[in-house]
């Protein structure tokens, strides 16, 4: 068996959502119970991609029996109970690796942690057995940051003392190669996450993602009816949270060679929908798929 790294960088904001309403938010985004951070859970992540398949003619071709397993009985031909099949690839929980904050320098930046960090380093080792982690500060109270964001700075409704650390200019290089497509309309992107990672403690890190997601409201309007011409009523109110565009999560992908190619060929430098609120705009995520060589091209 082999894997592969999946790196989802989000287009716009996105609603994979969770299972129970928290305080005013009626339609909550899926996180993790011990950390309150954002994920994708595994299952929510293979639909999305099983989907992005099927657009592809997967299902036509039988190529996508093999990688997801078998349709639910009776949704596919000559499935019955006994016929069901496992899939070629396991799917990992997509966990969040950067956060995008609002800042007064350079408008916004991402944020990582030592967490975070830490996970995208044992992942790197399940995908890359061997490749050494960067060794990055002990943030502490403080954090750390590219040249230019020294002294105190506002990070969302925080302020904290950075200091300039050229590990962390480095990890903000190699992340550019690894969460963004290389066609030149990513450029920017690939440019700002280079000298705008901002890497702080885990602490501020778990606020900044509990608080600094999307919550907007949603009503439905009913205009009125034959007897009523004319008339505005609010109808059905209720607020759903997102997590928000530039985010980036990872996961780790796990099956045989040809079924790890085969999505990889179908994900790579792709956009991907994933979670609800399709028909608003939300839920898109461009993807890159990595496997140990491209992970070591990205560290040297």
């Amino acid at each position: 068996m082999e894997r592969r790294l999946l790196v989802l960088f989000a287009e716009t904001p996105v609603h994979a959502g969770g299972s129970v309403s928290t305080g005013v938010v009626d339609l909550p985004i899926q996180r993790e119970a011990s950390t309150r951070l954002p994920v994708v859970w595994g299952q929510s992540l293979k639909g999305a991609i099983r989907d992005a398949a099927r657009d592809a003619g997967w299902e036509i071709q039988d190529k996508g029996q093999k990688v997801f397993g078998s349709r639910p009985p009776g949704q596919g031909p000559g499935e019955a109970d006994g016929d069901l099949v496992k899939g070629d690839v396991s799917f990992g929980d997509a966990q969040l690796l950067l956060f995008p904050a609002p800042t007064m320098t350079n408008t916004y930046a991402w944020v990582t942690s030592r967490q975070l960090v830490s996970r995208l380093n044992r992942k790197v080792e399940l995908v890359a057995p061997g490749l050494e982690p960067r060794r990055l500060p002990s943030p502490g109270s403080r954090g750390f940051a590219p040249a230019g964001w020294e002294s105190q700075q506002a990070i969302g409704p925080y302020v904290v003392t950075l200091s300039e650390d050229s590990a962390i200019a480095g990890l903000g290089t190699e992340l550019a190669s690894l969460c963004c497509p290389s066609s030149n309309a990513f450029q920017y992107t690939r440019d700002k996450l280079a000298k705008d990672l901002l890497y702080v403690g885990d602490d501020v890190m778990g606020h900044l993602a509990e608080t600094g997601t999307d919550v907007s409201a949603r009503v439905q309007l009913d205009y009125g009816t034959d007897k009523q011409p004319g008339s505005k009523t609010v109808n059905n109110l209720f607020y759903s949270e997102n997590l928000p565009a530039e985010s980036v999560l990872v996961s780790v992908l796990t099956g045989t060679k040809e079924a790890l190619d085969a999505v990889s060929d179908l994900l790579d430098g792709q956009p991907m929908q994933l979670g609800g609120n399709e028909t608003i705009g939300k839920g898109m995520f461009w993807c890159r798929v990595h496997d140990a060589h491209s992970l070591r091209e990205a560290r040297a």
